[in-house]
């Protein structure tokens, strides 16, 4: 019985010992993993004034009648409006110039909420008009999207052009932005909770 009772509490503290061990290590690999989000973290919108960071682009600049612009609640955006394709049928949010450090990085990944309709995210770089697009489609609930760079397609003013001829240069991303231009009229909203890249 007392064999069996030592080896038992042997047994006891190897697992003891095994389990604290781990704990540890474990911790270790969160607090990196956390590290590493928070290096690729671009927006989560908790700052004192996120709106400076943000301009509306709608299709009134060529004559349309849309209506668009972003808020922020809860801390998330919210690019908000109406679309109305007796015009140019689209709305429009992007950043100010800024340097996000995407050079080594393959593209965004965000976390939003939408509506149904299907909406743009799109990168700028430092100097230049065309913009690098793709599309994401949103349903119920929140969702997660990841865009690579290099699926993205290049436009100026709507019109396609050659990736070819218009490469995106990562390292001189200055600007991120959100567009909805699906051929439809009617009230838009669409959330954001953060915006990474990868």
């Amino acid at each position: 019985m007392n064999y069996l009772s030592t080896s038992f509490s042997h047994g006891y503290l190897l697992i003891t010992f095994f389990c604290l061990a781990c704990v540890p290590y474990s911790l270790a690999i969160n607090k990196k993993k956390k590290q590493k989000e928070m290096e690729n973290l671009i927006y989560d919108f908790t700052e004192d004034n996120p709106a400076t960071n943000w301009i509306t682009v709608n299709d009134n600049v060529m004559g349309g009648r849309s209506e668009g612009g972003f808020s922020f609640k809860k801390k998330r955006l919210i690019f908000s409006g109406n679309t109305n394709t007796n015009g140019g049928g689209f709305s429009s949010i992007r950043t100010n110039p800024s340097d996000f450090s995407l050079g080594d990085k393959e593209g965004l990944h965000i976390r939003y909420k939408g509506d149904g309709r299907t909406y743009k995210l799109g990168v700028r770089m430092e100097g230049k008009s065309v913009s690098y697009r793709s599309n994401f489609t949103t349903g119920n609930g929140w969702q997660e999207v990841r865009i690579p760079f290099d699926e993205m397609d290049v436009s100026w003013r709507g019109r396609p052009l050659s990736k070819d001829e218009h490469p995106l240069i990562k390292s001189k991303i200055r600007s991120i932005e959100f567009m909805i231009y699906d051929k439809q009229d009617g009230p838009f909203t669409l959330q954001v909770d953060w915006i990474k890249s990868y």
